[in-house]
């Protein structure tokens, strides 16, 4: 089965940024000292423009199935 979701380019990176983020957290491929916490924190204030928008955005994926 194959679905196809429209989104936006704003959506697209919050999506490659999160995905980057889960990856390298959980098989450990970066130190998360408080330089890479702080990093990774700007990426998310400038992929998600408002309180909701990560929510949203999973709302939206996950009910596009």
């Amino acid at each position: 089965m194959s679905i196809h979701l429209v989104i936006s380019s704003d959506e697209k990176y919050a999506i490659v940024n999160a995905l980057a983020f889960y990856d390298m957290y959980h098989t450990a491929k970066q130190d998360f000292n408080s330089d890479a916490k702080e990093q990774w924190q700007m990426c998310f204030r400038e992929d998600n423009r408002g309180a909701e928008v990560v929510d949203k955005l999973a709302t939206k994926i996950a009910n596009s199935f």
